[in-house]
């Protein structure tokens, strides 16, 4: 599509279509935004695009919702994940065939029993309000996670460091294995060898954060992030926007060749890919499935677009969590009866084919990925025989909470709402934003039913099998195991793969565990996504890995 006219009349499109789609009495108005569409679609017709601002090196992006928190501790999704990476900064980091390499830390030795972790700091990094971090930084960023108070949802995958427990119980006034013999050493020991540690020390949560700024903003300190990392918050206005500016004082800064990102806030996928077609955006969509869904065919069909899709099979599942310490749900017949209802592959259709039915939990890029799980069939008698063998004869009524925002969501809720009712099962749809659903799933008692999808965090079972399903992982509040399951025996298997050293015995661990989790079917395992980016041909740097599947600190805008 071509942007042809003056910049006023972009702004008056733009004006008109974002309240055709928020406000119901602005009906009146589709005709003049559909007139205003078709032409400008039909002049210029060499299929090329004007970018709204072009002489300005700035990212322009969109999402529906304002972020949670720039808080490293807090901020736990793939939207913000890569604002929190551009806004603060790490020990180690991944390069672009997914290897730990040095990032803050210069180098990192392990002992040989596998529990302390030695790492030395680079000396010539600073936080944006000009004070030098040092190793004192990343013991008390450590400790913040693991802090009760602060309610991060990633203290987790750090209560494996020695006294971090009696931290938490209140029993310590502080982490005892977070150690800093000088300013350029931080020392990290562990209760038992962890060979994914490492991963967990690469992930935003344990980017450092300074403690003076903290305490000065205290629970807000998210909505004024001070970090370290190559851009800073320059504004927030909550609804609207946020903004980005590149920082002058970044280690690296000669290395960083955008000025600027503006995140729009607000609008729906349909809204954002008109956006897009007008050069008014540089990426169609941010969210963790990329091109919105009603466009997908569209743009693949599209001789121009298709050529400027970037795309990723991802190591992520999309599933629904079935509240296991809820009713009916608490009943194992009844969770094998809904995953034999659904039709996984009628799903994956409606996505357009962006996704593999999936089976089990760990996709097929996954370590320890089992071929030989059988996993449910699409068999709505089974299911009815089920759910009569649990007491449900006459089927029940329940709640599937999913992101308003999302398409996906949307066509997903439907697909299961209509397999449901085939075998008497009633669900009501409950449309929340996406930060409302990760608050709202992590809190136990609260959800019964949800539509989920999870991307890795780094690449190994235990960030699937451990993190989200383990009984020793949940908590009253920020639960990563949103399914509230707790299987002794799948508990004992997860354990004993986290402190073992030999990665043969350890995937063999994670397969038996996985088979026990498939048959106790806490989840409705959907299927495995996969990434497609629709990007503007002026917009450079963009590379996708499945750890980091948007890096903006890579990128910039030319002309």
């Amino acid at each position: 599509m071509v942007a042809c006219g003056s910049y006023l009349r972009k702004r008056i499109y733009r004006w008109r279509i974002y309240n055709v789609s928020t406000n119901p009495r602005c009906g009146i108005l589709v005709p003049l935004w559909l007139a205003i569409l078709f032409l400008s679609a039909s002049c210029g017709g060499d299929g090329r695009l004007e970018r709204l601002h072009p002489e300005e090196n700035v990212l322009r992006i969109a999402v529906p919702s304002d972020p949670r928190s720039l808080d490293p501790a807090i901020a736990y999704d793939v939207v913000t994940w890569p604002l929190v990476r551009t806004l603060f900064h790490g020990l180690v980091d991944y390069d672009d065939d997914l290897n730990l390499v040095p990032w803050h830390a210069r180098s990192w030795t392990i002992s040989e029993d596998g529990r302390t972790i030695t790492f030395k700091l680079r000396q010539d990094i600073r936080f944006s309000n000009g004070r030098p971090i040092t190793s004192e930084d990343f013991a008390y960023s450590l400790q913040r996670i693991l802090n009760p108070a602060v309610k991060s949802p990633g203290q987790g995958f750090y209560r494996n460091i020695a006294g971090a427990r009696a931290f938490q119980d209140g029993s310590a006034d502080r982490v005892s294995g977070l150690r800093t013999p000088d300013l350029e050493t931080l020392e990290i020991e562990l209760v038992q060898p962890d060979l994914p540690f490492l991963y967990c020390i690469a992930m935003p949560f344990a980017y450092a954060v300074p403690r003076e700024e903290v305490e000065r903003h205290g629970d807000e300190f998210g909505r004024y992030p001070v970090g370290s990392g190559p851009f800073t918050l320059a504004r927030w206005q909550r609804g609207t926007g946020l903004r980005l500016e590149k920082n002058p004082g970044y280690y690296r800064a000669d290395d960083i060749r955008l000025e600027a990102i503006d995140l729009m806030v607000g609008g729906d996928e349909t809204l954002h890919m008109m956006m897009f077609e007008r050069g008014e955006l540089d990426i169609a969509s941010v969210t963790s499935t990329g091109i919105p869904d009603a466009d997908f065919i569209r743009v693949m069909n599209d001789p121009v677009l298709s050529k400027r899709v970037a795309h990723q099979p991802l190591n992520a599942i999309q599933y629904l969590s079935m509240n296991t310490e809820l009713p009916p749900f608490d009943n194992v017949n009844v969770r094998r009866a809904v995953n034999h209802a659904i039709d996984r592959k009628r799903i994956v259709g409606l996505i357009s084919d962006r996704g593999i039915p999936a089976r089990g939990v760990l996709p097929p890029g996954m370590p320890g990925f089992n071929e030989a799980l059988t996993g449910y069939d699409h068999d709505p008698e089974k299911a009815r025989t089920l759910l009569e063998e649990a007491g449900f004869s006459e089927g029940f009524t329940t709640e599937l909470m999913v992101t308003a925002q999302s398409g996906i969501d949307s066509k997903i809720g439907q697909a299961v709402q209509q397999d449901l009712a085939e075998v008497g099962i009633t669900v009501e749809i409950r449309p929340v934003t996406g930060p409302t659903r990760i608050e709202a799933t992590g809190r136990r008692g609260a959800v019964p039913f949800a539509t989920f999808g999870w991307y890795q965090d780094y690449p190994d079972p235990s960030n699937f099998l451990d993190v989200l399903l383990n009984g020793n992982r949940i908590t009253e509040v920020h639960s990563t195991n949103v399914a509230f399951y707790d299987n002794e025996r799948v508990n004992a298997l997860l354990n004993e793969a986290s402190s073992s050293t030999d990665q043969g015995h350890r995937l063999a661990l994670y397969q038996e565990a996985e088979r026990l989790i498939v048959d106790d079917a806490p989840w409705v395992f959907l299927y495995y996504p996969q990434m497609y980016l629709l990007r503007q041909p002026w917009l450079k740097g963009l590379k996708l890995n499945p750890v980091w599947p948007i890096r903006y600190e890579l990128m910039w805008v030319e002309p």
